[in-house]
């Protein structure tokens, strides 16, 4: 079992003081940390990916880190937002630009995101929520159905 997937690390990424410490560190952090790295240097502990989007309105370049499940072909992301009551804005980049590029432990260049839904977000759930568990825990605090989404390359 990772250090992440410890008792002591979901239950202290479900508090709130915790979680806004995080949202402000831990971003830019780790867009320094996987620009420099070319994807391998985090501060999560775990499998963490540098993704580019193109903005849904403004068309602007945003560079995002996300905990990421390594899948064959690709990563899976989950919308979280660290369990708050709103889709992430980088979602709604992703639906409407699905063309990104990606830097994942030394891979370094596009991919296609799409969202999964029916049987397919059911399996990559439960792969996620056993790989990561704290999205589980984002799940259990919200009310909306947290968006599963997988970059392929």
């Amino acid at each position: 079992m990772g250090l992440m997937q410890t008792k002591f690390f979901t239950r202290a990424l479900a508090l709130p003081a915790v979680v806004a410490i995080l949202k402000r560190v831990v971003p830019p952090l780790d867009r320094f940390l996987l620009r420099v790295s070319r994807g391998w240097l985090n501060t999560a502990l775990q499998p963490v990916a540098l993704v580019n989007t193109t903005g849904a309105k403004s068309g602007k370049r945003r560079a995002i880190a996300t905990i990421c499940m390594p899948v064959e072909g690709g990563i899976v992301v989950v919308g979280s937002n660290w369990g708050g009551d709103r889709d992430p804005a980088w979602v709604h980049n992703l639906r409407a630009h699905p063309q990104v590029e990606i830097a994942f432990r030394g891979y370094v260049g596009p991919a296609v995101a799409r969202e999964v839904t029916g049987e397919e977000r059911a399996r990559l759930w439960r792969q996620m929520v056993a790989y990561s568990p704290q999205h589980a825990v984002y799940q259990a605090g919200t009310s909306r159905l947290l968006p599963v989404l997988l970059l392929e390359w």
